[in-house]
């Protein structure tokens, strides 16, 4: 008997001996790094029109056509998903994406987790048709199918893949929020208050002042986003009865279509209120044939948007539900495994134990409960796996608290609770071992000899898993049999003969086989190994080996010193995206985001002509030639702008709005031919800007033709990059990189890359950017075909065409990036020989590509 002291030591040296390993274990696995780059081929198996790809903000990789075009996008979902665990690793997935962000497919590329499961997934089809047509930004996770016996996989598969696609169910194109002011004219009067998310994601409850619910107002937007009319899709907002299942009112709230035809339909009032006489269950399935749905005259397509933008929320709302009953079913499954759990701590520390039926009913509740249909059962693998990359509590917390209890119980109290009273697998051997006439009796010798072979086995696997970190450590016990059935061939070749062993010698496999019944054995401390004993000595022995397998590699070195921690922001915006890099720490990455997103869309909403609630569509609109009150934002862009012109000699115009209209390139949405010469010679008396009339003082702007319209494309991107430089600057950061559609705009230093317009897979210039902006404007990014023929966006305002082009690109280094950004696209317009005489004349630091590959710079 060893004294109290000794006895205290050896109960603490064992967890921290099981704390060394885990360390080793953590520290042997391989570093995930960048996932490895994607090929061709990986990309053609998506969309087969790829000719190349090219490397894009946020670790995206875009599939390209012969002509430049983009036809999708891939992403992975390491190393940014890496800590979301499966049962014992995470996966990292390829999803293609097509241009409106849809899921086309999903494909596993690698995975820590357990093998057969993720075999099982990949075996499967149904598993990755489960996210065909997904849109992680605007619509909630999909039910998955396929997924019995790798739940736990397959659940971490689909949140990596809604993680890494920043997936939160909120609008990119219809940010701004419901106000109590809209649920007012949307017929509830007394409305003094709204809250988000009730009854269910995407609704909104109103509540009057006293607290009381008087209905719901529930926006298309995000799920009707993808339903386009003649030129973009429409935000309709439903007021809903109190009872969530009526239909009071439709109205449209915010819209990217034609304003013209948005207008019939909001003046059809027939037409809205129509809408209104299916409930929210029937729009969920409706048929607008069936149904004899008929849309507004002269305004079909943005009519037909309008609903089935409803259609679309209402049907997403089934699938929400039918996602919440599979929550539920987790939640119960969870339930079962608590009470199961606690049925094993009764047994393991009351007398029920003693009662020989009670052990029975016990035994067939866990080979059918524990085993066959809850799966929880703990193993070297599973131990492994958490050592390396975390628990997954989100996933399985059921499975971490049974994996804790069966080591700390054994550890706390000396009672082996998992062995003799949790593992479905022991159980299933006591039952099959009830038969006395047929056990085989063994010597003293031979139970001794066996008796070491899980305590060797676990030594064995311990350092199999340091040396070789890929092996899966479940291949070499029996338990994956249990979740995984036939698909784990040799986990049941093992479980077969086990069991079958069992038969002839009680507990077979537990007595002479199983390597986690030696950890667990370990842990536990019995009145007669209360000191230090030959076990222990093992243990340190192994422990010592191990450190060396893992600090003798080749790769081990001292760690550099940290580099400064970067934090990455993602938006949307101008039917693009941007990006902010951030150096530092120590501020709320959320908060930032939020003021960044508010002022990206302020932008757009106040100042890009594609929006109705714009400034500028409000001077478009109008057919007088009145002065028109502007911001002091507008003038300054719309000088800028002029400038340009003049420089140029008219070639950059920012009146050019109706030609791009007329071209396809507008608002009103693509078009299959080119217009003729009599249309063109309608709209060119328009364009100029010469036509626009500034007063600075009054802060007015007035037209010389009433429609002569404005487009600020080539300046909003940069503007956008020069605004959130302010709020980053007002926010006390000092290093950044801002990049919004392409367009970048450094502070502090950042190393960067153009792309070479001839070659895009290699960079024509990797400078680095240090407090100044960098804009690339180039017909190869904008190239489609008309009528068979290639046809660029950029416009001549003389003739009403596209240019003959004499450059592919233009980049334009300059202290601001709206600056840099309308040069960019001026010097596009001007051409070549014009474009290099402008640049010597402005001083402007340029690099310029013509179509056959010469390259000049200043």
């Amino acid at each position: 008997m060893a004294s109290g002291a000794q006895a205290w030591l050896a109960r603490l040296w064992r967890p921290l001996a099981l704390g060394a390993a885990a360390f080793l274990l953590h520290a042997s696995d391989p570093a995930a790094g960048d996932p490895p780059a994607l090929s061709l081929a990986q990309a053609r198996a998506f969309f087969p029109d790829a000719s190349r790809l090219k490397a894009a903000a946020d670790r995206s990789v875009l599939a390209l056509d012969a002509f430049g075009n983009r036809v999708g996008r891939l992403v992975t979902t390491s190393p940014e998903a890496d800590r979301i665990v499966g049962y014992s690793g995470p996966t990292n997935v390829l999803v293609a994406l097509d241009n409106d962000d849809r899921v086309l497919g999903i494909r596993i590329l690698s995975s820590e987790d357990t093998a057969a499961h993720v075999a099982q997934l990949k075996s499967d089809p149904a598993f990755a048709t489960s996210f065909t047509g997904w849109t992680p930004r605007t619509r909630p996770a999909p039910k998955l199918e396929g997924i019995a016996g790798s739940t736990l996989t397959a659940y971490a598969v689909a949140e990596s893949v809604q993680q890494r696609l920043s997936g939160t169910y909120a609008s990119l194109r219809f940010p701004t929020p419901l106000s109590v002011e809209e649920a007012k004219a949307a017929g509830f009067t007394d409305a003094a208050a709204l809250e988000s998310g009730s009854p269910r994601l995407g609704w909104h409850r109103v509540r009057d002042a006293a607290g009381s619910t008087l209905g719901f107002l529930v926006r298309t937007s995000p799920s009707g986003d993808e339903a386009t009319g003649y030129a973009g899709p429409t935000d309709t907002l439903a007021a809903v009865a109190p009872d969530a299942r009526t239909i009071r009112q439709v109205l449209i709230r915010s819209t990217y279509d034609t304003a013209d035809y948005v207008r019939r339909v909001k003046e059809d009032p027939a037409y809205l209120a129509s809408l209104a006489k299916w409930d929210v269950e029937q729009w969920a399935t409706l048929d607008f044939n069936q149904a004899g749905l008929e849309g507004v005259a002269g305004a079909t397509m943005t009519s037909f948007a309008v609903a089935e933008g409803l259609r679309r929320r209402f049907a997403d709302d089934r699938r929400a539900a039918a996602a919440a009953k599979e929550e539920r079913v987790t939640w119960v499954r969870r339930a079962a495994a608590g009470l199961l759990l606690l049925g094993a701590l009764a047994m393991a520390f009351t007398r029920l134990n003693g009662k020989p039926w009670l052990r029975t009913v016990w035994q067939v509740a866990l080979v059918g409960g524990t085993g066959l249909w809850l799966g929880q059962l703990v193993s070297l693998g599973l131990y492994s796996g958490w050592a390396r990359h975390g628990l997954p509590w989100k996933a399985a917390p059921e499975l971490v608290v049974l994996g804790a209890i069966a080591l700390l119980v054994p550890w706390a109290t000396r009672k082996q609770i998992y062995c003799y009273h949790v593992c479905p697998h022991g159980a299933a051997q006591e039952l099959l071992g009830r038969f006395r006439s047929l056990h085989w009796p063994l010597t003293g010798k031979t139970h001794a000899w066996l008796s070491k072979v899980p305590s060797w086995s676990l030594g064995a696997a311990f350092l199999i898993a340091l040396a070789l970190p890929a092996f899966d450590l479940n291949r070499v016990e029996p338990f994956d049999a249990w979740i995984l059935g036939i698909s784990a061939s040799i986990p049941l070749g093992l479980a077969v003969l086990g069991l079958g062993a069992s038969v002839f010698i009680p507990q077979a496999y537990c007595k002479y086989g199983c390597p986690t019944g030696a950890l667990l054995k370990f842990v536990r401390t019995t009145a007669s190994d209360e000191g230090f004993t030959r076990r222990d000595g093992v243990a340190l022995a192994l422990l010592t080996v191990g450190g060396a397998l893992v600090w003798a590699r080749p790769e081990a070195s001292l760690p550099e010193p940290p580099s400064p921690t970067v934090t990455e922001i993602h938006g949307a915006a101008f039917g693009t995206t941007w990006t902010v890099k951030v150096r530092g720490d120590g501020f709320d990455v959320d908060i930032l985001k939020r003021e960044l997103e508010a002022e990206a869309g302020r932008v757009e909403f106040s100042l890009s002509h594609w929006r109705d609630s714009s400034g500028t569509h409000d001077f478009n609109a109008r057919g007088t030639l009145r002065p028109f009150g502007i911001t002091d934002e507008l003038m300054q862009l719309v000088l800028l702008g002029r400038r340009l012109g003049e420089a140029t000699g008219g070639d950059y115009d920012l009146t050019v709005a109706p030609l791009l209209d007329l071209w396809g390139y507008g608002p009103s949405g693509k078009r299959a031919t080119a217009p003729t010469d009599a249309e063109i010679a309608t709209v060119l008396p328009a364009v100029g800007w010469t036509n626009l009339v500034t007063d600075t003082k009054a802060l007015t702007l007035a037209k010389k033709h009433p429609r002569t319209a404005l487009d600020l494309g080539s300046l909003l991107q940069g503007h956008a990059a020069d605004r959130l430089a302010q709020i980053l600057k007002a926010e006390g950061h000092d290093e950044f990189l801002i990049e919004v559609g392409g367009e970048l705009l450094a502070a502090g230093s950042w190393r960067v890359g153009v792309e070479d317009p001839m070659n895009p897979g290699r960079q024509l210039d990797t400078p680095k950017l240090k407090d100044r902006a960098l804009a690339v404007s180039g017909l190869y990014r904008a190239r489609r075909k008309l009528e068979g023929r290639e046809a660029g966006h950029i416009l001549s305002p003389r003739t009403g065409k596209p240019v003959t082009p004499t450059l592919e690109m233009a980049a334009v280094y300059a202290s601001s990036c709206v600056v840099a950004d309308g040069w960019s696209t001026a010097l596009m317009a001007a051409g070549f020989d014009k474009a290099r005489q402008i640049a010597e004349r402005e001083k402007l630091d340029v690099i310029l590509v013509t179509t056959d590959g010469k390259v000049w710079r200043r």
